[in-house]
């Protein structure tokens, strides 16, 4: 095992840690499926509105690969299939049925998994839905079945502002865990590296290869991880999953059913004190209920799927997405203050060294909303977006080679290393508000389609 410590990186300071304690979220009837959220996917419908599905059986396939399956969290009725642009299909609704009825597959043990071939693990794992919980590098896509990746890494590092804390979620099922990682195993000729924070309580396991990361944001994102132990080359393919995720396919297998709940943490400044906490939900369940409860209905905000650096803004009438295992709430802060580039901002957060607060409020936790506090304007090289990031990566050059849609450059700068989540610090601090995310997920996708 190697400890990695990682110097460069920035810490936001702001409001809304969840306390460390597990509440059962119960309350659902209805539940949500979004086709919308597996990027790349092709997906056709095998459901229509008004029909009847058991838990596990099978909403929608994957055009380009019909092996590829997505089933039903729950036993129940079709409500309804909302539709997108082009009419694909956005999201399925499914109304709960009092008496469950479910699909069931083959089960295995710890020890048994680990004798099965690579084809009968993918096979599995296809079928049963599971496999889009593996992505792959470059390009942060699902998986491609057909590649043997030379490593796979599991991240249960959490270094963004109040990431669910994987110590918490393993309690009590430390044995599914175990179970998907013999699974993983089958998939690579290499190691599977288990990446953890530095002073968390998650012991080793077997079959896998433990290293700890310490520092401040981004030491916890899966770039750095496979940056510091197994850098890719070209045409090298890595598995990603989250640690989380490891524990679903390990139930699957030992119980041979999909798994019920998965754990997400609920924080952020606009909710409530109380409601700070991490919650065992049903997968695919509408969590509006609890919304309405942790959330005050007298001002407006902003809900996401992901923490406060990175992730999807979702309505309060959704469900728990395939993806992702925390939400946080911030305020939609639509406020001007006339000339404030002129006050000292003593009560006003940045992360540049321009205001008091700097200095005075060190310690202090913010309650921090959704303005820019600017608009976008013309990108000078001036050294912030680098000034945290770990990686050995020139952002401003990358970012205008990728404006210039400049392939050949790209992979000469070292994007296919990255993740669009490695840029959100460098957007966060970015002083002229540029969508650095959005240009680097465009140029992967440039450079996917065009072929390395």
């Amino acid at each position: 095992m190697a400890e990695f410590k990682i110097k460069k990186g920035f810490d936001i300071k702001v409001l809304g840690k969840p306390a460390p304690h597990i509440e059962d979220y119960t309350d659902a009837q209805l539940f949500a499926v979004y086709p919308s959220e597996f990027e790349g996917l092709k997906p056709r419908l095998k459901i229509a509105a008004g029909d009847t599905v058991k838990r596990g059986e099978v909403l929608f396939e994957n055009k380009k690969n019909e092996k590829m399956l997505f089933r039903s969290p729950c036993c129940g009725t079709i409500k309804a299939v909302n539709l997108g642009t082009r009419r694909a299909p956005m999201e399925i609704l499914i109304e709960r049925a009092e008496q469950e009825d479910r699909v069931t597959f083959e089960t295995y043990t710890r020890d048994t998994v680990g004798k099965l071939s690579r084809e009968q693990v993918v096979d599995h794992l296809l079928n049963t839905g599971m496999w889009p919980l593996i992505k792959q590098r470059p390009f942060s896509k699902i998986a491609d079945p057909e590649s043997t990746p030379k490593a796979i890494f599991i991240n249960a590092a959490n270094s963004a502002p109040f990431q669910a804390d994987f110590s918490l979620v393993l309690k009590g099922d430390e044995e599914a865990f175990q179970t998907g990682i013999n699974a993983l195993s089958n998939l690579t000729e290499g190691k599977v590296y288990l990446c953890k924070s530095a002073g968390s309580e998650i012991p080793d396991f077997g079959n896998a290869e433990s290293h700890t990361f310490s520092g401040k944001y981004p030491s916890g994102n899966t770039s750095v991880h496979i940056n510091r132990i197994s850098p890719i080359l070209p045409h090298d393919t890595v598995y990603t999953l989250a640690a989380q995720d490891v524990i679903l396919i390990g139930k699957l297998l030992v119980t041979g059913e999909l798994p019920r709940t998965k754990v997400v943490a609920l924080a952020g400044p606009a909710v409530k004190e109380e409601f700070r906490k991490y919650y065992r939900v049903p997968l695919g369940a509408n969590l509006q209920p609890l919304f309405e409860k942790a959330i005050d209905s007298r001002i407006e905000v902003r809900i996401i799927n992901g923490n406060i650096l990175w992730g999807d803004s979702i309505s309060a009438n959704s469900g728990v997405r395939y993806y992702g295992s925390e939400f946080f709430v911030l305020e939609e802060d639509r406020s001007r203050h006339l000339m404030g580039w002129t006050m000292p901002g003593l009560l006003q957060y940045s992360s540049h060294r321009v205001n008091l607060s700097t200095l005075l409020c060190k310690a202090k936790s913010w309650k921090l909303g959704t303005s820019l506090n600017g608009s976008h304007r013309a990108m000078v090289v001036t050294g912030w977006m680098d000034r945290h990031q770990p990686l050995n990566i020139m952002t401003d050059y990358l970012i205008r080679a990728a404006l210039a849609h400049d392939t050949d450059e790209m992979v000469q700068l070292g994007i296919l290393e990255t993740d669009p989540e490695d840029f959100a610090l460098a957007a966060f601090v970015d002083p002229h508000k540029t969508d650095v995310c959005g240009i680097i997920k465009t140029g992967l996708q440039e450079i996917e389609e065009e072929g390395i």
